[in-house]
């Protein structure tokens, strides 16, 4: 993962109507994942099967609503095309329970990694690493596209568009302060997609970062001169003027 320039956020005057609720919310809070029930298996290929191809995987991050619903999703890595459409497939007909915090449910974000074989499917939770070092094990069916490492990339990517979090006046005032990391991907044309931060945050905080860095925009990062996914963060430092 890439971390960006360190940005420092000043307060800026917005309507802070859910404040209130949200500065009263511990972060000492019980938090439980989000919990999927596969209700459709992937099929794997016959095309692929007469290929002499018997094993494949998909990595995949995906971001769940607070209603259990798949809002957005984004392939990290694959050992063939023909497997994303038939593991994107069976994942929008999961049955999916949200994340919760104190019994309350909230969006989230999770990494997968869809293993198919002709005899069946194994899905775990893990990213993109655990994808690359499992596949390095396989041979003779070479990864096709996948997250690049930070080392192979030609330079850090470059913001062409960069808005600073609407951080409120009023929040200051009520002593909500702190740092938030905000985790995403830059894809190949340069857009910012599935940008999260990591439970524990303050609730205020998290919305403002995330709301900003959705807005921003880079020059294409490439590897050896082709545009390629990375994976990217930025902090923010919410101090409150100080």
């Amino acid at each position: 993962m890439i971390p960006l320039i360190p940005m420092k956020t000043y307060l800026r005057s917005v309507a802070l109507s859910v404040l209130g609720v949200l500065a009263t919310s511990g972060l000492g809070a019980a938090v439980e994942s989000v919990k999927i029930v596969p209700t459709l298996m992937p099929q794997f290929s016959p095309v692929l099967l007469d290929m002499g191809i018997t094993e494949g995987k998909v990595a995949l991050v995906v971001d769940i609503s607070a209603e259990g619903k798949l809002t957005d999703w984004l392939v990290l890595g694959y050992t063939d095309p023909q497997m994303v459409r038939t593991c994107v497939e069976a994942l929008m007909d999961w049955d999916i329970k949200p994340a919760r915090i104190d019994g309350q449910a909230v969006p989230a974000q999770v990494e997968l990694t869809i293993a198919i074989t002709a005899e069946g499917v194994v899905i775990s939770r893990s990213g993109p690493q655990v994808f690359d070092d499992t596949f390095r094990r396989i041979t003779g069916n070479p990864i096709k596209y996948k997250l690049s490492p930070a080392p192979a990339l030609d330079r850090v990517p470059v913001a062409i568009n960069a808005v600073a979090p609407k951080y409120a006046q009023e929040a200051a005032k009520q002593g909500v302060t702190g740092k938030v990391e905000v985790h995403f991907y830059i894809d190949e044309k340069g857009a910012v997609r599935m940008p999260a931060v990591k439970a524990g945050a303050h609730p205020y905080l998290a919305e403002v970062a995330v709301s900003a860095v959705r807005e921003w925009k880079f020059e294409p990062p490439t590897s050896k001169g082709n545009p390629v996914l990375i994976a990217a963060s930025q902090e923010f430092n919410f101090n409150g003027g100080k």
